[in-house]
């Protein structure tokens, strides 16, 4: 909004006979009016350029947008003088005068200081500095005002602290903290989730030498925890691959076979199958901008990870995430799988552990039935078995993470962030208990820590169209970004348009930016790339992709770029694309 007060104290600041000119005329932005006469000069601040549209702030706070011709040879931060020409058909017309009085930004920031009587420190520079960044007043209360503020959080950038303010956002330690997470691009969830999972082991680990019956209580809350999701639509899916696996076999070996078939299971059926198929497709027609991109994110993703990494472990073994193929070695799968046959019966769970076949799933189900009649020697060669370890955390990054399939689920990211909030709760339970000892005080933290994330990224998407993807691809899991750039005006406007961004962060392809712009059914998308050897496979592989889009009716086209720099979320998504109150929101419950 050009206008943002209608108190201006022109007095001080007046030049020429203001008697001679024309009347006093009001202008209405909004809720806000501004009066003005032909033939008055004020000083301020620039705070905006645009072409040779200019916006001045001046010293009580009142700020206006003025044509100006030569508006291209201001900066942001300037201090000039600048006299009303015209008034007409409400367009404010000005020119500059002496150019004596233009000061550059730094000038102005000292100068600011010395009007307001306050030492000329870094963090009072810097706060000044950031005043005039965010378009707002310098004033001598301003400062003191936003010094305050910023007093508040003493460790926090003070850009990003007036950013927030000016936004709007709720602003406490944890927000604020997380706001500089995201700015600085140390926001990944992923990373977290790795952490938290290894604190958590190690604490098993020392329980289990310091009192058997505590450590044995707390495993059976951590497993509890981590069986208590439903499995994953890749669980489902083997699952389905092995019952039919085994149907063959008995009709092979059997005349007339008196089996269940696998229609017969309600969650495996191919009805069931083909329903969550129609769900996906009537998903992918809806009017939510974050809905419709599922089924293309799902390509993209996939497609990218899984053909332009041949050669990685998952694919040489064909093992999903979930089993123990993928994430034990064959040396440690062989050792655990030694004893695991001291306390289980089931031959065939030991076999498929020594296979790879097994899912974490399965194994940890066994561990915790059979934890109370294991011997506290067992327990202790157990937990500090570090394979063990490796087990739960896959078990949980695979209840944390969520695979291109399921993005295509209608409630896909509802269920992951309600998933990921609800065991959170249950962690930062058990964590408090043991908070004494390092593994566990590091627990509370990473926990409070992911905790306060959702939480940030919850009031963020209550205005912006933005969420975190932890992604669960074929080989590896990623940390993905997906931003949604069209405006609500233009989205009234077609539905059909749509502007989006991708941020993937893949062990083999490095960092990638995918700009997609969808216009109906043409798709065009812009790799920027860091990494040349990932340059020269998605160029070598683009056309699996465009394949894949073909399919589904889209025209696709797409072009290569250097990637230079990270997204700003502020001045690059927030700013530039996505101001407040003009972008469509996708609200995801965390407890619901």
């Amino acid at each position: 909004m050009p206008i943002t007060s209608n108190t201006i104290n022109n007095d001080p600041n007046r030049s020429g006979n203001m008697g001679t000119t024309g009347a006093r005329r009001t202008f209405r932005t909004g809720n806000t009016t501004i009066t003005l006469r032909e033939g008055e000069t004020l000083k301020g601040v620039v705070s905006d350029v645009h072409g040779n549209e200019i916006t001045i702030s001046l010293d009580d706070g009142t700020s206006f947008t003025g044509h100006l011709p030569e508006a291209s040879m201001y900066s942001i931060g300037q201090k000039a003088a600048f006299l009303i020409t015209s008034l007409d058909n409400g367009t404010i017309y000005m020119k500059a005068m002496s150019s004596a009085y233009l000061l550059g930004m730094e000038d102005t920031i000292e100068q600011a200081l010395e009007e307001a009587g306050l030492p000329k420190s870094p963090r009072n520079l810097d706060i000044v500095r950031s005043l005039l960044e965010n378009k707002q007043s310098i004033s001598r209360e301003s400062i003191n005002t936003f010094m305050q503020l910023c007093s508040h959080y003493p460790n926090a950038d003070v850009g990003n602290v007036i950013t927030m303010y000016r936004l709007g956002f709720p602003m406490d330690e944890a927000s604020v903290a997380q706001f500089d997470a995201y700015q600085n691009q140390q926001h990944q969830l992923l990373g977290r989730m790795n952490t938290l999972t290894d604190s958590l082991t190690d604490l098993l680990s020392e329980l289990s030498e310091e009192n058997v019956s505590v450590a044995r209580y707390a495993a059976g809350e951590l497993l509890s925890t981590a069986l208590g999701s439903t499995p994953s639509l890749e669980e489902f899916q083997l699952a389905a691959n092995e019952t039919l696996d085994q149907q063959t076999a008995e009709m092979d070996s059997a005349a007339n076979p008196e089996t269940e078939t696998a229609s017969d299971s309600p969650e495996l059926s191919e009805e069931t199958i083909s329903s969550q198929e129609a769900s996906s497709a009537e998903d992918a027609g809806s009017n939510n901008p974050l809905s419709r991109m599922r089924q293309l994110f799902s390509n993209i993703t996939d497609k990218v990870n899984t053909n332009l990494t041949s050669g990685t472990a998952g694919e040489e073994t064909g093992f999903i995430q979930e089993q123990s193929g993928h994430i034990l070695t064959a040396a440690e799968r062989e050792s655990l799988a030694d004893l695991f046959s001291e306390f289980t019966d089931s031959d065939k769970l030991t076999a498929d552990l020594r296979n790879g076949s097994a899912t974490a799933r399965e194994l940890l189900g066994a561990i915790h039935s059979a934890l109370p009649k294991l011997s506290d020697p067992m327990i202790r060669e157990l937990f500090s078995n570090p394979s063990l370890g490796k087990l739960i955390k896959g078990q949980f990054l695979s209840n944390w993470t969520i695979s291109p399939e399921g993005l295509k689920e209608s409630n896909g990211m509802d269920s992951l962030y309600h998933k990921i909030s609800s065991e959170l709760d249950d962690l930062m339970h058990l964590s408090q208990m043991f908070a004494t000892r390092p593994s566990g005080e590091s627990a509370v933290n990473t926990t409070t820590d992911m905790q306060q994330n959702l939480q940030f990224m919850k009031t963020l998407n209550e205005q912006f169209a933005y969420m975190q993807l932890p992604l669960k691809l074929s080989s590896e899991n990623a940390h993905g970004d997906l931003y949604v750039m069209t405006k609500k005006e233009a989205l009234r406007k077609s539905k059909d348009n749509l502007k989006v961004l991708l941020h993937l962060e893949m062990d083999h392809l490095g960092p990638l930016d995918i700009h997609i712009t969808k216009e109906r059914t043409n798709i065009s998308t812009k790799f920027f790339v860091s990494k040349d050897d990932a340059l020269r496979l998605l160029e070598k592989n683009v056309g699996l992709l465009k394949d894949a889009l073909n399919e589904q009716g889209y025209s696709f086209s797409s072009e290569f770029a250097e990637k230079k720099k990270d997204i700003d979320l502020v001045h690059d998504f927030i700013e530039t694309e996505a101001p407040v109150g003009n972008i469509t929101r996708y609200n995801f419950d965390l407890r619901a």
